[in-house]
């Protein structure tokens, strides 16, 4: 496990969902293609660094690395990965999966080679790449593509009910234990920041307090999974076995467990909380409330509490006008100030799609791009003659004055003895 002396990371991410199979009739997202980032890839990254980040999440389009089994073409990646070579301010974290597999990967993440299909996959990047790139997510937001491709059936393999999410989770947890290990072995100095969609489910009705733990813990099953903590005495041992989960899995995980040198926690107000009710006819429903820095402080705090590790906000951001995300940049600051006060060890912010991107949706919509573009960024996307133009909002502004005045106050670190304020000193 790598011990870890950072100074606080001010960070940002570029949307990289590549969800490209098309036999069911929907088109392809490929949010690299959409938002025109091949092309666009220089002036993209220079604009990050010039807001004055340390740090970028940055994924790799494994279907286009490897068009075909064991066949790799690493032309794109390497133009980007010899600019972060050649620069010295802005620290890549590699995304070596984010959403989406090849297409020669039937049956998705349900076929019995993904884990090592991926782990050869991240070897490969390994190898050619790892004298420079430290850091490395090996699969982004797990929960949430159990959630689309095995709960909810809306990306491939299509898969539904908890039986399908439980089913890919375990395929998911083994390929992250692969990737790990097969990286480690490339670059033993790797530093692996866990990254996972955040929930906070609660709840009014004391008969329902059961239910909201329960499903607060399920949010964290593959942090529970890749620690090898789920046996029969966890929480989740019963709900997995009940919905086709072989204890021999379960298993398998607390023979191989592994650490994290990082968590990264993802955590959106719009979408991380849920009330726990029922509605009008008794059924137990779980709607999206509106979260805010109490929220985040309370998962990081659980975070930190169980596993004892660095914490860092790998994504956050707020769908909405631009008073409403620079409200949120405030309120999300303000409750990152709290928690260094108190000593968690808060290690960065990222902001969360450095730029808009294009809804999830495009796939069935039929709408195009320029309807589908949704107000997340530090950029605005807008369609002018066939191009995506960029242009810096208030939202970058806010974020660059609290970047240069924490630096300011404290050189490199984060030191929250002073003020809040976002405004410029």
């Amino acid at each position: 496990m790598v011990q870890l002396k950072l100074p606080f990371l001010w960070a940002v991410g570029i949307e990289n969902t590549f969800v490209t199979q098309v036999e069911r009739g929907e088109r392809p997202l490929d949010e690299y293609e959409l938002t025109q980032h091949y092309r666009y890839w220089k002036e993209d990254l220079d604009r990050a660094k010039n807001l004055g980040v340390t740090m970028i999440r940055y994924g790799i389009p494994w279907h286009k690395v490897e068009p075909e089994e064991n066949v790799f073409d690493w032309s794109w990646v390497d133009q980007v990965m010899n600019y972060f070579r050649e620069s010295s301010v802005l620290i890549p974290v590699i995304d070596l999966m984010h959403y989406g597999t090849p297409h020669w990967l039937k049956n998705e993440f349900s076929n019995g080679g993904y884990p090592e299909y991926v782990a050869r996959y991240a070897r490969a990047f390994a190898e050619r790449y790892g004298s420079f790139i430290k850091y490395y997510t090996p699969l982004n937001e797990p929960y949430v593509n159990a959630e689309f491709c095995g709960l909810n059936g809306v990306w491939p393999p299509y898969q539904t009910g908890l039986g399908g999410f439980y089913s890919l989770v375990i395929q998911l947890g083994k390929g992250i234990v692969h990737t790990v290990n097969a990286v480690r072995d490339v670059v033993p100095d790797a530093i692996f920041i866990h990254v996972d969609a955040t929930k906070h489910y609660f709840t009014y009705d004391p008969l329902l307090q059961g239910e909201a733990e329960l499903w607060n813990e399920n949010s964290m099953v593959m942090w529970e999974l890749l620690r090898g903590r789920i046996d029969k005495s966890h929480m989740l041992y019963p709900l997995m076995t009940r919905y086709g989960t072989a204890p021999s899995s379960l298993e398998w995980f607390q023979h191989n467990p592994i650490d994290f040198d990082m968590i990264g926690v993802n955590y959106y107000p719009q979408f991380s909380v849920h009330e726990v009710k029922r509605d009008e006819k008794g059924f137990v429903i779980y709607p999206h409330v509106l979260g805010g820095g109490r929220e985040l402080k309370s998962i990081i705090s659980t975070f930190h509490k169980r596993y004892n590790r660095p914490v860092m906000i790998t994504e956050t951001s707020f769908r909405g006008s631009e008073n409403e995300r620079i409200s949120w940049l405030e309120e999300c600051y303000a409750a990152s100030c709290g928690m260094v006060r108190e000593g968690i060890p808060l290690r960065g912010l990222t902001w969360f799609p450095f730029m808009d991107l294009v809804d999830w949706g495009y796939r069935t919509s039929g709408k195009p791009v320029e309807e589908e573009l949704l107000p997340f960024g530090l950029y605005d996307l807008r369609m002018e003659n066939g191009v995506l133009k960029r242009r810096k909002n208030r939202v970058a502004a806010a974020f660059e004055r609290l970047i240069n005045n924490t630096k300011k106050g404290a050189g490199s670190h984060l030191d929250f003895n002073g003020s809040c304020s976002l405004t410029s000193s």
